[in-house]
């Protein structure tokens, strides 16, 4: 259990559980003093072996009681147990346009607007809207996900391979390496999309921490990032009434093999927005375009039948690229 140095030691005569403890090195920080659990062997009639459970006072033997530091047998197993909910204070990570960066301990509950609070709150130059946080467990479950998508993708590449063997190959199957080549080095990076709300809603709608999370606070952007099939990838200084489709003539317009419908948009916080229809005479509403967003140009996987799935494989590179490069200028 809870001792510094857990283990099996040798029965001296007269020895006592404060002795095995110290022998264990003592208790450890997490250890619960007050009370441990001795479970001790009996052979009865040389027919059988009978477990007797003994609750031992720690606390007692602590104040010197010598009654209740009980002589110990052979085979013998004292068990230290450890403080309840001892794992329930965390420590996480505010980085960036924050009053006072740093780590801190969090208790179980505790919101993200309070920890803020503690720290100072934001910058004057801080950019809410693009701030990043970051989840060890939502890591963990992007990047299962991504591995699932490389078998998978990697399955479709055999098979349409044996399809296209009289035909020399096709341009799917190019494209479809490169997409593999991609998905295999692309780490996962366990962002929570988040609003600015988050920052000062301490009640129990408020997110709550987590050990390990990560918030990354930037100062104001004024670029608009295009990424995917485009003549240029590049970024560009945010004006206002500019549209979505501005940008993208900005970075020479569109390549024969995007996909002109399914253009959607990253806003600073990670939010994916979809262009849509009004209801209102079948017209396409425009999606507003803010500093910090980043338009995403897919490519047309419908033309490479029958393999559809391969548009969830390109949204997660382009959507990890985004907040990567997002990651990265805090780490760098």
């Amino acid at each position: 259990g809870n001792v510094r140095a857990p283990g099996e030691y040798p029965l001296e005569s007269g020895m006592r559980v404060s002795d095995l403890i110290r022998a264990g090195g003592n208790l450890s920080e997490e250890a619960y003093a007050l009370k441990a659990e001795l479970t001790r062997y009996s052979v009865t009639n040389n027919t059988g072996r009978e477990i007797d459970i003994v609750n031992v006072d720690l606390d007692a033997i602590r104040r010197g009681d010598e009654s209740a530091d009980l002589l110990l047998r052979e085979h013998d197993y004292l068990i230290i147990n450890r403080i309840p909910e001892w794992d329930s204070t965390w420590t996480v990570s505010l980085e960036g346009e924050v009053q006072f960066p740093g780590k801190y301990r969090v208790r179980r509950g505790e919101t993200l607007a309070e920890v803020l609070q503690r720290a100072g709150g934001l910058t004057d130059a801080a950019f809410p809207e693009g701030a990043v946080f970051l989840r060890e467990t939502l890591k963990e479950q992007e990047q299962e996900q991504i591995e699932t998508l490389s078998r998978r993708l990697e399955a479709d590449l055999a098979s349409l391979a044996l399809q296209t063997a009289n035909t020399g190959g096709s341009q799917t199957m190019t494209t479809g390496r490169v997409l593999l080549d991609q998905l295999r080095t692309t780490e996962a990076v366990g962002r929570l999309v988040i609003d600015t709300d988050s920052f000062s809603n301490a009640g129990s709608e408020g997110v709550e921490m987590r050990d390990g999370d990560r918030l990354l606070v930037p100062n104001q952007t004024q670029v608009v990032t295009v990424l995917g099939e485009t003549q240029q990838n590049t970024s560009h200084l945010y004006q206002a009434g500019m549209s979505r489709n501005d940008y993208i003539d900005l970075c020479g317009g569109l390549t024969r093999r995007a996909d002109k419908k399914l253009i959607y948009v990253v806003r600073a916080n990670g939010a994916v927005v979809a262009g849509n229809r009004s209801r209102w005479f079948g017209r396409r509403k425009g999606t507003d375009i803010r500093p910090g967003d980043t338009i995403v140009v897919p490519l047309d996987t419908d033309r490479m039948r029958p393999l559809t799935f391969w548009g969830n494989v390109t949204q997660i590179l382009y959507q990890a690229a985004i907040a990567v490069a997002a990651v990265q200028t805090f780490d760098n």
